[in-house]
């Protein structure tokens, strides 16, 4: 059987995005076997610097744990895997849709991997910098349903006043043959059928307040892991985080959760802890906490003041302030938790969002 990966070989130089493939060797370890001209423009990595070498020689430890578990996975699943993924590479931060496809060996065992990579930070940052709009529009669009519920329903009930005293003036009404029977009894079908119309309004509003349409699922670990490997590259802080896919606005979650998690590598002595549980809030809502072992909050009422609304400063990021309004704008809060690790911070926040999928392991440390 012709190997497919030396047919790949021959061709990925002619694609006009990344594309690599990768061996796994009798050790169980993930082998560079080549990567495209495409490849090299972008990270300034040869396929002669790359050829023959384990992943772990050539990346940062917490990125070629990432990639390394990616590819784990589409070995696993021996099925295609597609994901999106942050990378630091030499030109900077850049996000990638990256798809796997596993390669079989006679007996059907996997042994390798062809994988693509199609650059996305252009679409992702279009995301990120509407985030301010996304927010405005779903409060004028919560309030504007919400006036056209409260005023349905003020309306129904003088249309109801309406059919009662109808009914009144029926009880013991004589006839004159002047047609106002008929007339009473045009006035109480209008009146039903307005109702009619009012409930349906009322559904329809209804439908819409507290509605997310943009709402994607999320492989919360693999979220983790990946602003894990770009704010702490050599592994100098230890972090846990949860194995959990969860239905959630994917944009503001990558926003928040990269907010704080800056904040607690930069303070962290050697320890963070990152919990996701159901909020004793609301059960659609769920919470997210990001200790570390730092120095902590010498005044935590002053930490809250942060998280009050005010204008962002784009020198400064977004900051804890546009994570408190994020949160906010989706029913959410921030508040400063107990320590989890001795006297460092603990932030907490609430996010629209519920577990589609809990791994079978509750936490993992990297």
């Amino acid at each position: 059987m012709t190997d497919v990966r030396s047919q790949f070989e021959q061709v990925m130089d002619h694609l006009c995005f990344l594309a690599f493939l990768i061996d796994l060797n009798e050790a169980g370890e993930f082998v560079f076997r080549g990567v495209n001209s495409y490849y090299t423009s972008v990270t300034t990595l040869t396929n002669e610097q790359l050829k023959g070498q384990r992943i772990h020689d050539v990346l940062p430890v917490r990125t070629a744990n990432t990639l390394s578990a990616n590819y784990a996975k589409c070995v696993e699943t021996r099925a295609l895997h597609k994901y999106e993924e942050l990378l630091n590479l030499e030109t900077g931060e850049t996000w990638w849709l990256t798809t796997l496809s596993p390669v079989f060996g006679d007996d059907g065992a996997v042994v390798g991997i062809i994988g693509i990579t199609e650059d996305i930070t252009a679409y992702k940052e279009r995301q990120f910098n509407s985030l301010d709009s996304v927010m405005e529009t779903k409060r004028l669009s919560e309030e504007i349903s919400l006036f056209t519920a409260l005023a349905a329903h003020d309306l129904r009930g003088p249309l109801r006043q309406i059919n009662l005293v109808t009914e009144l003036v029926e009880d013991g009404f004589e006839d004159f043959g002047d047609g106002k029977p008929e007339l009473l009894t045009m006035i109480k079908d209008v009146a039903a059928r307005a109702l009619e119309k009012l409930d349906e309004v009322l559904r329809h509003a209804r439908s819409f307040i507290g509605e997310s349409d943009t709402k994607t699922v999320v492989d919360f670990g693999h979220l983790c892991a990946d602003l894990v490997a770009i704010l702490d590259p050599m592994s100098r802080i230890k972090v846990s985080y949860p194995e959990a896919h969860i239905l959630v606005e994917a944009v503001a979650l990558q926003v928040e959760l990269r907010n704080i998690l800056d904040n607690a590598i930069k303070h962290a002595r050697s320890r963070i802890l990152i919990e996701l549980k159901q909020s004793d809030a609301a059960e659609n809502m769920l919470e997210v906490r990001v200790s570390d072992d730092g120095p902590g909050f010498a005044d935590p009422d002053s930490a809250l003041n942060l998280a009050k609304p005010a204008t962002a400063d784009p020198d400064k990021g977004f900051g804890l302030e546009t994570v408190a309004r994020l949160a906010t704008s989706r029913g959410g809060k921030v508040w400063i938790g107990e320590p989890e690790l001795g006297k460092g911070a603990t932030i907490c926040w609430t996010i629209d969002a519920t577990i589609a999928q809990a791994d079978a392991c509750p936490g993992a440390a990297k």
